[in-house]
Formats: C-alpha cells, structure tokens, sequence
C-alpha cells in the first residue's frame, strides 16, 4: 500500500526518514565502501531516490528499504568504476603502444580520454560539474559563471577546485588499481 503523493506530505514523511536515518545509512555504506565522500554522495543520493518516486513506499522497516535501495547505488558506482577503469586501462595500452602513432591511433586516445573525462564529471555534485562545465566547454569567466548560478566569484572556484581535486585524485586512484 502506497501513501499519496502529495507533495508536502511526501516531502514531510522524507524529511522524518533523513533526519532519524542519515546518520545511521552514511556510516553503514563508510564501513562498507571506506571513502567518506562517495558515502556521503551515496546517502544522499539514497534519500533522493526516494524524493524521485511519484509516491512514498509505506515503510514498515524503513532501514531496510534504505539499505536495499543503497546497495543498488552502491553496485551501479562499482559497475561505473570498472567501465572507467576498463577505458583507462584501454588508453594506457594505447599510449605505451608507441610503434604506431598515426592519425587513428591519436584519434582513439582522444576519445578514451573524453570518455573518462564524461564519467568522471558524472560523478561530481550538480553545482561543481555545472560551474566546471561552463568554465571548461562554454569558456565563461568566473564572474560569468558566479552570475549564472547566482553565487559569489569565490564559491565558482570552491566548485572548479572541488570538481579538478577530484578528477585528479579519482584518476591517480583509477591508474594505480591498473598498474597494481
């Protein structure tokens, strides 16, 4: 049996299930996943889930539907990371192939990277990959970027910083699980 979907009442009932459950689901999925940025993305993006549904489940073991619908999350990032790790392992093969460098060969390390370059920015918040977006492919300065999201110059490069520190640190993760 499903309760209406009326917005207030679905945003009420969510709000109860985040306050008394958050805290308990982000240190369940850190033990699981030890990174504690990916179990805050994790949990949230649990709650969101369930803000998505055109009706709110009636719960009787609300921990178990939140664990059910985390371990979902949970196995599409794997999946993600093996694509990405497949794909960077495929460029590096690539690269240290130096015998044959013509124009396909470059061609297709192009593509491996913006592939890898796509998922990684996939996988950051919706403000940092909006603001690394406009920096990177439309070539709006920050002050542009400040005003189209209505935030101060400061807060675009919190985000451009938190969306490179990233890439980086999931890349440098990403090669040494390949040459490990």
């Amino acid at each position: 049996m499903n309760i209406p979907a009326s917005t207030h009442f679905r945003t009420a009932v969510i709000d109860v299930l985040y306050r008394e459950h958050h805290g308990w689901l982000y240190a369940w999925i850190k033990k699981k996943i030890s990174c504690p940025h990916n179990a805050a993305d994790l949990s949230h993006d649990t709650f969101i889930r369930l803000l998505s549904l055109p009706e709110v489940p009636s719960l009787r073991e609300p921990r178990a539907y939140l664990l059910v619908t985390a371990n979902r999350l949970m196995i599409n990032l794997n999946r993600r990371h093996k694509v990405e790790e497949e794909t960077l392992h495929s460029m590096f093969s690539l690269i240290s192939d130096q015998s044959c460098q013509d124009v396909a060969h470059v061609s297709a390390i192009r593509q491996l990277l913006e592939r890898t370059l796509l998922m990684l920015i996939e996988e950051l918040d919706e403000r940092s990959r909006q603001a690394f977006l406009m920096a990177r492919v439309d070539g709006m300065t920050y002050a542009e970027i400040a005003e189209a999201m209505n935030v101060s110059e400061s807060r675009v490069k919190q985000y451009l910083v938190k969306a490179l520190a990233y890439c980086h640190q999931r890349l440098y993760q990403i090669k040494a699980e390949i040459h490990a």
